[in-house]
């Protein structure tokens, strides 16, 4: 073999390798995100109720982490078990939305950009304050925590305000637009789905058959 060929074919090795290299560094970037997606294991020592959240706006600003062994398409028609989530807070402390069985659950997706959530805001909020049996969980998607906390100080919000940085939440709850609320009955059964700003009649007709 000349050198010239030499030169060739050792570069065309290079190439190879790293094209090869490049495919499994991608592969594991993807096993990561899918562990992620799937739910890192919790510490049962941390896990609490939701009176020992902090107090105040925020509630301490949990963050929405998938719960280990959850399906990745759950059924989300009415009557269906809600997909299980963690409220994890920044020193590991956590619950999860199946913890709360016994209670009604609202779920609120929103976002601080999104003109129809910050109209249905304060009238969730009214009736959140209004009805210490009901958990309002406010979903914000794919925001800063500081744009998030400000929009949350302006609207008094002293009800989890969980962070879904990911947008991990929003994908298992197949959320196509914002907001979007769900209802969830004391069993942990979805009893609707709402698309769009609530209106008092609205919110009140579908926390009736949650109560």
């Amino acid at each position: 073999m000349s050198t010239r060929e030499g030169y060739f074919s050792t570069n065309r090795c290079v190439h190879r390798f790293r094209a090869w290299a490049g495919v499994v560094v991608a592969a594991l970037i993807l096993a990561a995100c899918g562990a992620s997606s799937a739910g890192a294991k919790l510490d049962i020592a941390k896990k609490v109720a939701l009176a020992d959240f902090p107090a105040g706006v925020g509630r301490g600003y949990p963050s929405a982490q998938m719960t280990p062994g959850g399906k990745s398409t759950p059924s989300l028609q009415p009557g269906a078990p809600a997909p299980d989530f963690a409220l994890v807070l920044e020193d590991g402390s956590h619950l999860s939305l199946s913890d709360l069985r016994g209670r009604p659950v609202v779920i609120n997706f929103w976002a601080t950009w999104c003109g129809p959530c910050r109209l249905e805001m304060p009238e969730l909020m009214r009736t959140a304050v209004g009805d210490p049996n009901l958990v309002l969980l406010a979903v914000n998607v794919q925001e800063e925590q500081g744009a998030v906390a400000a929009f949350a100080d302006d609207f008094a919000m002293t009800t989890p305000v969980v962070l879904d940085s990911e947008g991990a939440l929003n994908k298992l709850y197949a959320v196509r637009g914002l907001p979007t609320t769900y209802f969830i009955d004391d069993s942990g059964a979805i009893s609707a789905v709402y698309s769009g700003p609530l209106t008092p009649p609205a919110l009140k007709e579908r926390l009736d058959a949650i109560r």
